[in-house]
């Protein structure tokens, strides 16, 4: 099972029509290009141009919901906008990830990006 990603603190936890909390933590303009890089570099598990909404910019439907992995780690298009939007730190393990891999991305195999698309369309 690949670990998930997330840049929200109550991710999963929410009353319905509630919106979520970004967690607390934020990386430098820096990092967060680093990051950002990073998670845009992940390959494609599952594509789609629908847009979700910035819980931060008034309903602007804006956020990518395309899903990336690594091979290792899973996530979706709302991590890399609000890591590059707005520097929030992603999930502390995975953050520990990325910063050992000196932000070199790693590029996973076939059969890796197949297991991800299957946890993912499972998840739905």
């Amino acid at each position: 099972m690949m670990k998930q990603v997330s840049v929200f603190a109550d991710a999963g936890s929410l009353p319905p029509g509630q919106r979520p909390s970004l967690n607390e933590e934020r990386l430098s303009p820096e990092e967060a290009s680093r990051v950002a890089a990073y998670l845009e570099a992940g390959a494609v598990v599952a594509h789609t141009t629908v847009r979700g909404v910035d819980v931060l910019a008034d309903d602007a439907p804006v956020v990518p919901l395309t899903a990336r992995t690594d091979g290792e780690f899973l996530w979706t298009g709302p991590v890399t906008y609000y890591v590059r939007t707005y520097g929030v730190a992603p999930d502390a393990e995975f953050l520990a990830h990325v910063r050992a891999r000196d932000y070199a991305p790693r590029v996973p195999s076939d059969s890796e990006v197949e297991a991800a698309a299957k946890e993912f369309a499972a998840a739905d």
